[in-house]
């Protein structure tokens, strides 16, 4: 048996362990730990934002069993779209459309299947990579990278939590694949739907054709190409913006595709700790002041609350206030987001692992294992980026210009639009798109140690 059949068997079976016996072992340890949110009991592998999602997926249930159209089913847009409707029809599919929830609990059969799912398809994206990347970049150097996004924990650990990043993460890796492969308008068009559904899962994909768009002004080709090209970005995109708007306007008559979470993210993340830092306010009292406002608004233009359609323009008056708050304390705002940039950048390993196990935040955070821990993450922290800065000159031998400037772009944009939230969670499409540049010094490390071994 020769030693390249050799390396690949045991690169095979490190693959099989971390995709099988790893997530097998976290769902035997959690799967039976059950944790209560308000009036409702659930796995403690199913939280946060993904609570939301299984009501919303089981009011879709109950509305189109009662006979709505399912283009008219369902609660007003709250949140991530597309999430629902796949947790929907994965458990019309496989639970035979069972009932979520009952009995004051959150159940959801067979997200064990889902969860190898979200595994298997990120392998199908880092595969796709690798054939596109394999044609501008050496051969081992691409193997580096395949193995740097699926082995790096930080990223791995999503794919254990039910619909959070994993599907993002998986449908960013499909969109540089295409992107490196697009030639041709249609290439172009599909790469917008790609954006577009990657919206559909999480908001902050809004504005990423502009990266696209930074990546085909470098790009050597006739200007007419570069418009059509991005004629056809843009308009793939926009189509999935007006099939949420039509959904919306089908079930409750308002166009619109922006969902009410994001409209109060200012309100929700940053005013109380202006309140607090500009007025000396307690937490208390910030929440009561931001109450009256809201009675305020409310009195003033006589919103009904009962309507989406005004409640929509309700939201819009809060975030306007959240903005009009904002620029009156801009040196306090930007303390208080610079703050958390630097918290997101303090790389976690472990989140998902400690989310399941301590049932909220702040039990995690008197722990021992938290103490631990933050020791561990302030040491790999400046390893990472490290890795990361010599990688990064070192593609500007390696990498072309405008596949390089791609990456740095889309780096910053994950970065600026997401981590002001403080949550190590939002820095990791960053991370994603930084591990390739962490590959980078991984190779030459490699190619230094092999050049001393032989010497």
């Amino acid at each position: 048996m020769n030693k390249t059949l050799n390396s690949k068997i045991v690169y095979l079976i490190l693959f099989l362990i971390t995709s099988i016996l790893i997530p097998n072992q976290y769902l035997n340890k959690f799967e039976n730990i059950l944790f209560k949110t308000n009036e409702h009991k659930h796995s403690s592998i199913i939280k946060a934002d993904t609570i939301l999602y299984i009501k919303e997926a089981e009011k879709i249930r109950t509305d189109v069993i009662g006979g709505k159209n399912f283009l008219e089913s369902g609660g007003s847009y709250k949140f991530s779209f597309l999430y629902p409707r796949i947790i929907y029809f994965f458990n019309k599919i496989v639970n035979k459309n069972e009932i979520m929830i009952s009995d004051n609990k959150i159940g959801f059969k067979n997200y064990k299947l889902f969860i190898y799912f979200q595994i298997f398809f990120f392998c199908l994206s880092l595969i796709f990579l690798y054939k596109s990347i394999s044609k501008i970049l050496k051969k081992r150097l691409s193997i580096i990278i395949f193995s740097v996004l699926f082995f790096n924990p930080l990223i791995f650990q999503w794919h254990l939590a039910f619909l959070t990043e994993s599907l993002f993460l998986s449908l960013l890796i499909f969109s540089i694949s295409l992107l490196l492969n697009s030639r041709n308008s249609l290439h172009f068009f599909l790469l917008g739907i790609l954006i577009g559904i990657m919206y559909s899962l999480r908001t902050i994909a809004f504005l990423y054709p502009l990266i696209f768009i930074i990546y085909l002004l470098f790009l050597k080709i006739n200007i007419n190409k570069k418009i059509f090209y991005i004629l056809s970005l843009v308009s793939g995109m926009v189509i999935i913006l007006f099939l949420i708007g039509a959904h919306n306007y089908s079930r409750a008559n308002v166009f619109y595709f922006t969902p009410m979470q994001s409209k109060v993210d200012l309100n929700t993340y940053i005013e109380p700790e202006i309140l607090i830092k500009s007025k000396n306010f307690t937490g208390f009292e910030a929440r009561e002041y931001l109450y009256k406002r809201y009675q305020k608004i409310l009195n003033d233009n006589n919103f009904d609350l009962t309507k989406e359609s005004e409640k929509v323009l309700f939201l819009n008056e809060i975030r306007s206030d959240s903005i009009n708050l904002i620029s009156e304390n801009k040196l306090i705002f930007f303390k208080i987001i610079l703050k958390s940039y630097f918290h997101s950048m303090l790389l976690n390993p472990t989140q998902v692992y400690f989310a399941a196990k301590y049932r909220v935040w702040i039990d995690y955070k008197n722990s021992s294992d938290h103490k631990f821990w933050l020791k561990i993450r302030f040491v790999i922290t400046p390893i990472f980026f490290s890795l990361f800065l010599f990688g990064l000159i070192l593609s500007l031998r390696t990498i072309n210009f405008q596949f390089n400037t791609f990456l740095l772009f889309s780096i910053l944009y994950f970065f600026f639009t997401s981590c002001w939230l403080s949550n190590t969670r939002y820095f990791i499409p960053s991370a994603m798109f930084m591990s390739v540049y962490l590959s980078l010094a991984l190779d030459k490390i490699y190619e230094l140690l092999a050049k001393k071994k032989l010497n």
